[in-house]
């Protein structure tokens, strides 16, 4: 016989009455903390209720914003395209034939000197040495001395530039700057975002039947009898002209004469203009202005908004920027710069 000197313990069988004590706690253990962490994950899953409870119909005590209710249907853009699926559902064969009027959206893919960029930045925030983590709320420096440079041929300053996540979002910005007590100029036709946020923020009375168009809103008809152009000098006073050239829906872009009329009817009546510069770039006419800020006096009546969306042809990657010069104040000499620059910290990242 031999003897076992090694310090190992033997192993005791199975049916040993340690071995089963010890299969039986932990299968008690393992089953405990399995119920722990189904009751820990239900804390934080919603409660649901039978549809006999006596809550399940409460609703909440919160007043819905009545801005709200005076919006009429939805967001254009969206409607037009339900609209046109369910006309190419019932008639395929006219799928060819159909312009859409509805959202300007790119359809050709993104240019490679663009997508390198997009891709090479992505994969620095892999690296330690590359990683950046939250930018500033106005935007990367150098990318606003590029466009204050390269888009504007420095007739703007590269502090007066705001990038953002696009010119759509930036127009609920300047609205929010605003606030509801202002009277809104539109083009109409004209592209929907400035009645919609309008309305959103309180500027507006309810839409008139008969017309539908909002009260307390300022159109400013825009068609083949006026050369696409308002009679600006015509129209009632507003404090905040919204403008776009070229013109969504209509195309027309606004020549240098008439940009300086509208210019000047602006500063005499101490109305602030919005111009709206998302199709700048498809302007390839002589001595049309691509920018406000090529009119002399601009810099104090208005602020300009842009996309790169057009420009880049990436309207899936939101990039966009807004300039608002020094120059341009309040009614009490305030500067609308401070209030916009107050906006982007708060709203946007």
């Amino acid at each position: 016989a031999t003897t076992d000197v090694s310090p190992r313990r033997r192993q005791p069988p199975a049916t040993h009455p340690h071995t089963l004590l010890f299969k039986r706690t932990m299968k008690f253990l393992t089953s405990a903390l399995i119920a722990m962490l189904v009751a820990s994950a239900s804390a934080f899953a919603p409660t649901t209720q039978s549809a006999s409870s006596s809550t399940a119909l409460d609703m909440s005590k919160v007043v819905r914003n009545p801005n709200f209710a005076k919006l009429v249907g939805g967001y254009l853009f969206p409607e037009i395209g339900r609209r046109r699926n369910a006309y190419l559902a019932e008639n395929p064969e006219m799928a060819s034939r159909i312009i859409s009027l509805g959202i300007g959206d790119t359809t050709q893919p993104i240019p490679d000197h663009i997508l390198s960029g997009l891709v090479n930045s992505a994969s620095k925030l892999g690296t330690k040495e590359g990683y950046s983590g939250y930018g500033a709320e106005q935007g990367m420096g150098d990318l606003r001395a590029k466009i204050a440079d390269k888009l504007y041929n420095g007739i703007i300053k590269d502090s007066e530039v705001f990038v953002s996540d696009g010119a759509k979002c930036d127009i609920m910005r300047v609205q929010q700057v605003f606030g509801p007590g202002v009277v809104t100029a539109v083009q109409d036709p004209s592209y929907p975002v400035y009645v919609d946020t309008s309305v959103m923020m309180g500027q507006t009375g309810d839409i008139n039947s008969s017309t539908n168009q909002y009260d307390n809103i300022v159109y400013m008809p825009c068609n083949a009898e006026n050369d696409f152009f308002p009679d600006i000098e015509s129209t009632p006073r507003a404090d905040i002209v919204y403008f776009c050239s070229p013109n969504n829906p209509t195309g027309a872009a606004a020549t240098k004469e008439q940009l300086e009329k509208l210019v000047k009817v602006c500063k005499e009546r101490g109305s602030i203009l919005v111009f709206d510069a998302a199709y700048a770039p498809f302007i390839r006419s002589e001595g049309v202005p691509k920018s406000i800020f090529e009119i002399e006096g601009a810099r104090e009546v208005a602020i300009e908004c842009n996309s790169f969306s057009k420009y880049a042809g990436f309207t899936g990657v939101r990039l966009g920027w807004t300039v608002v010069p020094d120059e341009l104040t309040f009614a009490d000499g305030s500067k609308v710069r401070d209030d916009f620059n107050r906006v982007m910290p708060t709203a946007f990242n």
